[in-house]
């Protein structure tokens, strides 16, 4: 599936982020797994854009296309 998003939109696939070979599937919570695992690899830094695609059954799906700003600590 994220194979086919990124070939449909353009979107590079090695600059994916998942969670899945780390936790398996976890459903709700993979997008927000995937975003600290791209945190703690440096990959997230402010200023970023960001593709969020999320994907289940009975062929829901939602995405969101954010610019990633945290305020520092």
């Amino acid at each position: 599936m994220i194979e086919s998003i990124c070939e449909k939109s353009g979107f590079p696939l090695d600059k994916t982020i998942t969670s899945m070979e780390y936790t398996g599937n976890t459903s709700s919570v993979s997008i927000p797994l995937a975003l600290q695992i791209a945190i703690n690899e440096g990959k997230l830094k402010n200023g970023d854009t960001l593709l969020l695609y999320g994907f289940g059954g009975g062929l829901t799906h939602a995405v969101h296309i954010i610019k990633w700003n945290l305020a520092k600590e």
